[in-house]
């Protein structure tokens, strides 16, 4: 890889104005807050969402004024962080037309949403509001499955593959860098039989990512079994684990790849799923490019 490969890192690529945060549950509605607190700056407006399912008007009322109240906790909450928030209810027949009814309203260029329980793929196709608003969204989204106080967040773990590192993937890293005083690292696993040159490439690789970013980030690459195992040794010490989609997200038995839904299952710490704006049928073009050179490239 040379410089002419890789896009030159920019803060600038997340400049966000308009941040849509979808909640539903009040136990992680302000972790979400802090989430986009931490990758935003004091420019940055959030749009506080809860959608009401349409339902018989009884149903319907009842859901919606609890709607609301958590919507203005949530708002508030926002507003003492020092964040521009203004607080969004909505009522639709269809919860995830209405989130990208609403990104689209607003002109949002980022939408975040929070993913509850296990990531199988039963659920998966059966939850269809994050999975359709993947899918469908055109600008950036994030999924956080949230487990540790986003608030005391002292070590964040990136994951790089072999292909070329999405810019906005690592501009996301830095800006949470810039925004709160964490430790981060870049890690690297390697399977197969261990070997100085493929570990040499792989360090070398490394360290042209690392160019892209502050001198304070570590990197390491570690020789495992699998990906999964050597990801979930990286990340037993990390509070934060931010991941990009694999090649069969466009899939609906996956939520963002086979790898990624396994890691968020089975670390402890909290994980942010981020995919930039990019077209299911782009993405999926790209994935099986990748998936047959896999075959036919020797290893």
């Amino acid at each position: 890889m040379n410089e002419n490969q890789v896009k030159k890192l920019t803060t600038e690529e997340l400049n966000y104005e308009d941040v849509l945060i979808s909640i539903a549950n009040p136990e992680t509605a302000r972790q979400m807050v802090t989430m986009a607190h931490h990758v935003t700056t004091h420019q940055t407006t959030f749009h506080i969402l809860n959608v009401t399912r349409q339902g018989s008007f009884p149903e319907e009322e009842r859901s919606w004024r609890k709607g609301s109240e958590l919507v203005m906790d949530t708002t508030h909450y926002a507003q003492r962080l020092g964040r521009v928030a203004k607080p969004l209810t909505v009522t639709s027949g269809s919860i995830p037309r209405a989130i990208i009814n609403s990104a689209e309203e607003i002109g949002a260029d980022f939408i975040l949403m929070g993913w509850f329980g296990r990531i199988t793929p039963v659920v998966v196709r059966r939850s269809s509001v994050v999975n359709k608003v993947l899918h469908k969204a055109s600008c950036d989204v994030g999924v956080l499955k949230s487990r540790k106080d986003l608030g005391e967040v002292e070590k964040v773990l990136m994951p790089v593959g072999p292909n070329q590192p999405r810019p906005k993937r690592l501009a996301l890293l830095d800006r949470i860098m810039s925004e709160v005083e964490v430790e981060a690292e870049l890690v690297h696993v390697l399977t197969g039989k261990p070997g100085e040159q493929s570990e040499e490439k792989a360090s070398q690789y490394l360290q042209e990512v690392l160019e892209l970013l502050p001198a304070n980030v570590e990197t390491t690459v570690l020789h495992s079994n699998s990906v999964l195992s050597g990801l979930l040794t990286a990340s037993h010490d990390a509070d934060l684990v931010i991941l990009g989609p694999g090649r069969e997200w466009v899939f609906n038995r996956f939520l963002f790849g086979r790898t990624a839904d396994n890691l968020t299952n089975r670390v402890e710490s909290s994980v942010l799923m981020f995919k930039g704006s990019e077209h299911k049928m782009v993405a999926w073009s790209r994935g099986l490019l990748k998936a047959l050179s896999d075959i036919v490239t020797p290893t």
